[in-house]
């Protein structure tokens, strides 16, 4: 290639120079590179140089925004039904809901509190068959969750017991605990008209709306 090499040469720095092209052309591969010796040589004594902790980098962030991606694809939350209280059970069907799903949540049989469940035995949080072991707390960022308007009163509750929880824990176990319950309970309260919160709250102070927690809810500290 007509490249002259000034000073003393020393085929130990080539040695290295050329483990490194070999890592970059086969884009970080340990196995590929340490050819004639142990990958724990190759770790230990080559993979230290500038060229490949910035392809460690990339690789680690493409890994991250690979996983952060497909978590934004994931749909994990509750099915919001907006509109006035008068919701019919076409409107259920049209929705996505088998009709027997929509006579049942119209008739109250699937009222698990904070929302109504397409199928409290098909939990992702229990195993099927086995009725779910974590409603309503988790209702929130459960899929099989449908919320109707006629819920507000409770979500406003719900909201309440967790700015509760807010003032016990740190923000850290909150936001482990709770955080996205939390983002998915502001998401659905950002979503209603002033009048409809108002209209919740008169329906919270008259005593006409109430909240049903497990004892557990009552019971958390921060460990």
């Amino acid at each position: 290639m007509g490249v002259e090499v000034k000073g003393a040469p020393h085929i130990g720095r080539l040695r290295k120079s050329v483990k490194v092209e070999k890592a970059i052309v086969t884009e970080g591969r340990i196995d590929a590179a340490a050819d004639d010796h142990t990958e724990e040589t190759f770790a230990g004594h080559y993979a230290q140089g500038t060229t490949l902790r910035i392809m460690s980098g990339r690789t680690i962030a493409a890994a991250q925004q690979h996983w952060f991606d497909k978590a934004l694809d994931r749909v994990d939350g509750p099915t919001v039904v907006a509109g006035t209280e008068d919701i019919g059970q076409g409107l259920l069907e049209d929705s996505g809901l088998s009709a027997q799903e929509a006579e049942d949540i119209m008739t109250g049989q699937l009222d698990m509190g904070v929302s109504h469940c397409k199928n409290p035995y098909q939990s992702p949080y229990s195993r099927p068959g086995e009725l779910c072991a974590v409603a309503p707390l988790r209702c929130l960022e459960c899929r099989n969750a449908w919320i109707l308007p006629t819920n507000l009163p409770q979500l406003l509750l719900f909201k309440a017991h967790l700015e509760r929880l807010r003032t016990l824990l740190t923000p850290q176990a909150f936001s482990r605990l709770w955080g996205q319950s939390w983002v998915n309970l502001d998401a659905v309260l950002d979503d209603r008209r002033p009048e409809e919160l108002a209209q919740a709250r008169k329906h919270i102070e008259s005593g006409e709306a109430s909240l049903d927690l497990p004892l557990a809810a009552h019971t958390e500290f921060d460990a």
